[in-house]
């Protein structure tokens, strides 16, 4: 498939990957010989963790943590996706003698979506309040890493690069300028408080190095990449969140998805997320704080929302809820009703 491309293009992302390759091979001479991998089932991410893998295969490495955190509001395409990339990594016979560890994560069950929006009445996400991240993806990570950590011997590999957008170049340079190292077409930091390095090994990679990569090279070692662009980006210009982020005003990655003919019946999640953040500006729906300003969902907007989620939950016959959830909401209403909530 490599042919199909001109050999301007392949010797391009190619190099990137031999660059990716060398930058690997120097943490493991600097003694980092436990490789962490964030994997979130994005483009990125997967060459990142292609591209890790592959050098495990040629270099000595001491172990491999795959690291996936389900939010409970991953877009379904991209769930089903992340699932079998990773079910190809335990399955393939190829990588079955790398130390390679592959961990599922969730955010605790206090800390889930529905539980803080339906039962304690955060607001729906915004930028001023983007109360989801840490709690959802952040914390659980965070959580799992400390167990796992060797202190001085591990990093943490991510699929950050530079011109995906201006307040990531932004964060990325800050960070650089605060103690990392920047230059050779790698960005690196050490974490004192984790007791790890992090690395972008794919730092200087363009978007077209990615999708490139993916398609042809990645897909020649035998990895389920070639129908990512699109099967499930539906296109090269798409970046992925959760399903019902309410902190973009437009989501446009889940209108190109449901666009496709086979992924068209997700449709009503879109239409669920704009019905909370409409439901959510309304006044009367948030609790009034003292100085005015609105506050907290009202527990009747929160018990209206419940029943419309349930009934999608019906429909579309997929999981959205968790029975857990729903009792630990009760029990957050519950409380409320007791100390006179509205």
């Amino acid at each position: 498939m490599v042919d199909e491309l001109n050999q301007k293009d392949r010797l391009r992302f190619l190099q990137c990957f031999k660059d990716s390759q060398a930058i690997l091979s120097d943490m493991l001479k600097r003694g980092y010989s436990h490789w962490i991998i964030t994997f979130s089932g994005g483009k990125d991410s997967t060459a990142t963790a292609v591209v890790a893998i592959e050098t495990a295969l040629v270099f000595t490495v001491e172990r491999i943590d795959i690291a996936y955190c389900d939010t409970g509001l991953e877009i379904p395409v991209i769930y089903q996706y992340a699932m079998g990339f990773l079910e190809y990594l335990r399955e393939t016979s190829r990588l079955a003698y790398l130390p390679l560890h592959i961990h599922i994560l969730h955010p605790s069950l206090d800390d889930s979506f529905w539980v803080c929006l339906l039962g304690k009445g955060y607001p729906p996400p915004h930028q001023r309040f983007r109360w989801c991240t840490r709690r959802l993806k952040i914390e659980p990570v965070e959580d799992a890493l400390k167990t796992i950590i060797q202190p001085n011997k591990t990093i943490i590999l991510t699929g950050v690069r530079f011109g995906e957008s201006r307040s990531r170049d932004i964060q990325m340079l800050n960070s650089c300028r605060r103690g990392g190292e920047c230059g050779h077409g790698v960005w690196f930091k050490y974490s004192s408080r984790l007791k790890a390095g992090y690395l972008a090994p794919i730092a200087s990679w363009s978007e077209c190095d990615v999708w490139d990569f993916l398609q042809y090279c990645a897909h020649e070692f035998g990895y389920p990449t070639h129908y990512l662009e699109k099967y499930v980006y539906n296109g090269r210009d798409t970046r992925f969140g959760c399903w019902m982020c309410t902190v973009v005003s437009q989501d446009k990655a889940m209108e190109k998805i449901t666009a496709l003919p086979q992924w068209s019946y997700l449709k009503p999640l879109l239409h669920f997320r704009q019905r909370v953040k409409e439901l959510a500006s309304r006044i009367e729906s948030r609790v009034l704080r003292p100085d005015g300003k609105p506050g907290r969902l009202t527990l009747k907007a929160r018990k209206q929302l419940l029943d419309e989620l349930l009934k999608l939950q019906r429909d579309l016959g997929m999981d959205i809820i968790s029975p857990e959830e729903v009792r630990m909401i009760q029990e957050y209403w519950n409380k409320e009703l007791e100390q006179g909530g509205v």
